[in-house]
């Protein structure tokens, strides 16, 4: 792997559009998040704040509202790997230079990762910045140490992401399909929690974030997302090798 691509890789995607619209996202869930949790009605409130237990309403609701619509922005970057050279036009160049397919990318997924987390990173303190001055008594170190706790989940959904991109390309479909099974995914636990369900499944990654602000145990489920994601990036890449492009 060449530095120097990894360089020029990493200022791409930080210098591109994909990086404003994500902080705008993100900053637009928190302000609507902070609303919900500081001006429900009364009634509203307490039933919420009797879902969120020791969490706290505007933490709560960040995590399992608004963290389903966030999906797009974690699958904005997996869609980097390869759609974002199909839809150029640019793949079959890059190919073409002395470089071997798995360096291509394990290159272009590291720098995927790696820029996803900086910009998460930096929308999850202006997230928490504005739920402490709407809300109020927000404990910011212990809502980001739980930003950086759900990264497997996020790396699980870029790693779906890249898997779905090989057979589709473009970024359109292949963000929509990801996305869309992300999505179902995660109102899957959630429906099952308005059941009898206190602990979702252990095997839907996608309820990792719950359990993360819910103290529920981390282990098993963590075990789950790394051999899913494992099992995702493996056979996307071995597909890739193996695809005439």
């Amino acid at each position: 792997m060449k530095n120097q691509l990894l360089l020029v890789d990493i200022k791409h995607v930080l210098s591109s559009k994909r990086v404003s619209y994500s902080l705008v996202i993100m900053v637009f869930f928190a302000v609507l998040m902070a609303i919900i949790a500081e001006f429900s009605p009364a009634g509203l409130k307490d039933a919420l704040e009797s879902s969120a237990g020791s969490a706290g309403l505007f933490e709560y609701l960040w995590f399992e509202d608004a963290l389903k619509f966030l999906l797009l922005i974690v699958v904005s970057f997996g869609a980097f790997i390869i759609s974002d050279m199909e839809d150029e036009g640019t793949i079959q160049l890059v190919l073409a230079q002395p470089e071997s397919r798995n360096s291509f990318l394990f290159r272009r997924i590291i720098v995927s990762i790696l820029t996803f987390t900086f910009v998460y990173s930096i929308g999850a303190l202006l997230v928490g910045l504005i739920g402490g001055l709407v809300v109020g008594q927000l404990d910011l170190p212990l809502f980001l140490l739980h930003q950086l706790m759900i990264f497997p989940m996020c790396i699980f959904i870029i790693a779906l992401t890249f898997f779905f991109s090989v057979p589709i390309q473009s970024s359109a479909p292949t963000v929509l399909s990801s996305f869309g099974l992300s999505l179902v995914m995660s109102f899957t636990y959630s429906f099952s929690l308005m059941g009898d369900a206190t602990v979702p499944s252990p095997y839907n990654p996608m309820a990792f974030g719950y359990r993360v602000i819910m103290d529920q145990p981390l282990a098993e489920p963590l075990i789950v997302i790394l051999i899913a994601s494992t099992a995702l990036f493996t056979a996307g890449i071995l597909w890739f090798n193996k695809k005439d492009m």
